[in-house]
């Protein structure tokens, strides 16, 4: 009667618990793929904290897994951006260079650093690039002037710009778009859209990296990943739509606003999880 009972069990958990829970996953995904979509950032932000919390995975092993969601849905909303032309493809070439070297370097050094230190500083830029958004909230956008005219400046500027995403992007299982869509509006004047578009191009080889990277310790779950990034593409793809339909103003404030609520989340999580004087 055991036995059979075991096997009953384990029958029931098969046909009812397993499909529910993929279906959550898949909603969730989708929320996250909104997310992504309207803002030209990777989703982790969001699904990390679900991983986590709700889940129950660990925090290393729930970035390193969300960089597949990110990597699914980026790809998804980058293909919404690029048919409305608004994705910048020779920059999105050299901030990928840099990104690679940041993805490699963070996820070498997220299995040595001290998280709280990490979240405290990347939670205080946060909260710097969200105030400047939200100080161009009101700018007036115009056309990008240096799209056709590299220069060396410029493509260095990209470089580190795609080093600081692959850095995000490894250290804290998101996309890096929460820095590089400040930095491509607030220092190289792009509009909200192309700004979004391009972040969302460049993030899919970044992310892969990173989760590449992290596979070998056996932190990336890349099933569990994927089962979250079928709803993420199909939620990036709305997103983005919606996005298009709002002027940049309008997004900027509202990215401005997320990014002041995730600073001061990072923040927090920072301070509870400091290491205490005995």
């Amino acid at each position: 009667m055991g036995l059979r009972g075991g096997r009953r069990t384990r029958n029931r958990y098969v046909q009812h618990v397993i499909p529910r829970r993929a279906a959550a996953d898949l909603g969730v995904g989708t929320g996250v793929g909104i997310f992504s979509g309207a803002f030209g950032v990777g989703g982790g932000i969001t699904l990390v904290p679900f991983l986590v919390l709700v889940r129950k995975i660990p925090q290393k092993q729930a970035q390193a897994t969300s960089l597949v969601m990110v990597a699914m849905a980026a790809a998804a909303g980058a293909v919404r951006y690029a048919v409305n032309g608004d994705v910048a493809w020779w920059p999105g070439l050299f901030i990928v260079i840099g990104g690679f070297a940041g993805a490699w370097l963070g996820a070498h050094l997220v299995q040595r650093s001290p998280g709280w230190l990490l979240q405290s500083l990347f939670g205080i830029m946060v909260i710097i690039a969200g105030i400047r958004m939200l100080g161009l909230a009101g700018v007036p956008e115009a056309p990008v002037s240096h799209l056709e005219d590299p220069t060396v400046g410029l493509i260095a500027g990209y470089v580190a710009a795609g080093l600081g995403m692959g850095l995000l992007s490894a250290l804290f299982g998101i996309g890096g778009g929460i820095l590089l869509v400040p930095i491509l509006v607030a220092l190289f004047d792009y509009t909200q859209h192309l700004a979004a578009g391009t972040s969302l191009a460049v993030m899919v080889p970044i992310a892969l990296v990173g989760a590449i990277r992290l596979t070998k310790p056996g932190l990336t779950k890349w099933a569990d990943g994927a089962r979250y990034g079928v709803g993420a593409m199909v939620g990036a793809l709305i997103g983005a739509s919606l996005a298009l339909l709002l002027s940049g103003g309008v997004l900027r404030g509202l990215f401005g606003v997320l990014m002041l609520l995730v600073g001061a989340q990072m923040g927090w999580k920072a301070w509870k999880s400091r290491p205490r004087a005995e």
